[in-house]
């Protein structure tokens, strides 16, 4: 066993698994790097233009209507897209989603507080559109090539310790983006980050489309473009899958309505929190690049740990206490009541960029106490999540046939967009009024409704994916609501899927 192939978790792999696993462990932290650059301060960009003299927080109402145009957008494209990809291969509809960013990074840099509200209407609607293409693609690349590479792994357990490393990975790429980015846009400006966003968009989209290629066994189901009929059949058979299978149905949505509390806390909450507290661009970055660092050991970690936990008995305890769950939005309510951010605060701990002007952190003192807290608690509860994805993978091993792997990977972000969309956009004019406390009181029983829908969905009984030699793998048989069996061509072995959530906003 090569270095190589001992680092991605792989005990027994031939040239394809290498192959594969190269070509991830390139592109995704280049993506990571790409994309988040302006994460730290994207947010508070727009919310700032809205808001005006008012602040971000003014801005809050009408982030709240682009983003839920943003999700409308999303949902509407989102499943078709899925079919799509299943249809004319991954690669394509990535490639397109990269670009359709590049295009978002380039008229966000052009975004002034005069700019007309329909130019950010347009904005958010392309980013929809970016990211359906985008959504469940990565998952249903590589699970269709991997089950062709790995056909020994049956119980998958090296699938998730790959995942784990490639999160790590990805995780150090982000984190190490983090703080340069900040620095370029105090140096620069902000609309410079955003350009030098857009070119390397679209240079990473020229990359999947030389590096993101199919096995021939996998290019081999795909022989002729599918006619429209055909196209309709995918997403049609991916819905009634969903919805005549108890198990898969009920997981899905419990899980979608758990994750739909992280989008909040991601889109509404957690930036102009950080902004709240530690003010500048370069501060924020500062902290999120400490804060990252038990999350690379998280991911790292997630897929080899997991492996002793039963699922049913632990997904449901995992996501109750996961970062962003139940406990975590309780325990962040309580905080911000007892520390609330002050306006005029009277002493501020400033550290300079060595030889520069450059403010790195600039820090009033009655934020270190809630600041510390925030940290202590994303360090502690982000290991749990990382458990619940993996087990809830390893739940739906089984599950879900790969003839519709892509349409059904991008049905949860689907459902996830669904669930969303209204909390987003009532919860962004609510902030302003009602505070960030009860906001986060609002989202633990959100979290906790999903929670209590996974518990009844593993109390049902599992469906079975049959494996056996047909020649026609598009041929169906009865979908029962109590026992599942699908009949799928040699060339395919287990189903897995990848999670939507797979890391917390952080």
């Amino acid at each position: 066993m090569s270095r190589t192939s001992g680092f991605m978790g792989f005990t027994e792999a031939d040239d394809k698994a290498i192959h594969l696993g190269r070509v991830l462990m390139i592109l995704l932290p280049t993506a990571s790097i790409i994309f988040t650059l302006s994460s730290t301060f994207y947010t508070i960009f727009v919310a700032e233009a809205l808001g005006g003299a008012g602040g971000f927080i003014e801005g809050l109402g009408l982030l709240g209507v682009l983003l839920a145009i943003q999700m409308v957008t999303q949902t509407l494209l989102d499943y078709p897209s899925g079919a799509l990809g299943d249809a004319i291969g991954q690669r394509w509809v990535i490639a397109i989603g990269n670009m359709l960013y590049g295009v978002v990074f380039f008229m966000v840099s052009f975004v002034t507080s005069a700019t007309p509200f329909l130019y950010l209407v347009a904005i958010y609607a392309i980013q929809g559109i970016a990211q359906s293409q985008i959504s469940g693609a990565w998952g249903a690349w590589f699970d269709n090539n991997y089950k062709v590479a790995m056909p020994k792994d049956k119980d998958r357990k090296q699938y998730g310790v790959f995942w784990g490393r490639m999160g790590m990975i990805s995780q150090i790429a982000a984190t190490a983006a983090l703080i340069p980015g900040s620095i370029l846009a105090a140096v620069f400006q902000r609309p410079f980050v955003f350009q030098l966003e857009a070119i390397g968009a679209f240079f990473f989209a020229m990359l999947v489309l030389r590096y993101i290629r199919d096995f021939p066994e996998v290019e081999a189901l795909r022989e002729e473009r599918p006619s429209m009929s055909e196209y309709t059949t995918l997403l049609k058979e991916g819905v009634t899958y969903l919805w005549k299978t108890p198990f898969v149905k009920y997981l899905v949505i419990g899980t979608m309505l758990a994750a739909s509390a992280i989008s909040v806390w991601g889109s509404l909450i957690l930036f102009p929190l950080y902004y709240s507290y530690l003010i500048t661009d370069v501060a924020v970055a500062s902290y999120r690049t400490i804060a990252f660092v038990p999350g690379v050991a998280a991911n790292e970690r997630s897929g080899i740990w997991s492996q002793k936990f039963e699922p049913k008995k632990w997904i449901p305890r995992f996501r109750l206490i996961q970062a962003c769950g139940f406990v975590f939005f309780v325990f962040m309510a309580f905080v911000m009541a007892i520390f609330p951010p002050i306006a005029n605060p009277t002493q501020i701990v400033t550290l300079l960029l060595p030889f520069t002007n450059v403010v790195l952190i600039e820090l009033p003192i009655e934020h270190v106490i809630p600041i510390v807290i925030l940290f202590s608690l994303f360090t502690v509860s982000m290991f749990f999540g990382g458990f619940a994805d993996i087990l809830t993978q390893r739940q739906l091993l089984d599950a879900i046939p790969s003839r519709n792997r892509n349409s059904l990977y991008s049905l949860q972000p689907t459902i996830l967009l669904l669930l969303a969309t209204p909390q987003i956009a009532i919860l962004g004019w609510l902030i302003p009024i009602i505070g960030f406390p009860a906001t986060l009181l609002i989202c633990s029983g959100v979290s906790l409704s999903g929670v209590l829908i996974i518990r009844y969905a593993l109390s049902l009984e599992k469906p079975v994916v049959e494996m056996e030699g047909s020649k026609d793998n598009s041929e169906e048989k009865p979908v029962e609501d109590t026992e599942l069996r699908v009949e799928l061509n040699l060339e395919t072995l287990l189903d897995d899927v990848e999670s939507v959530v797979r890391s917390v906003p952080e």
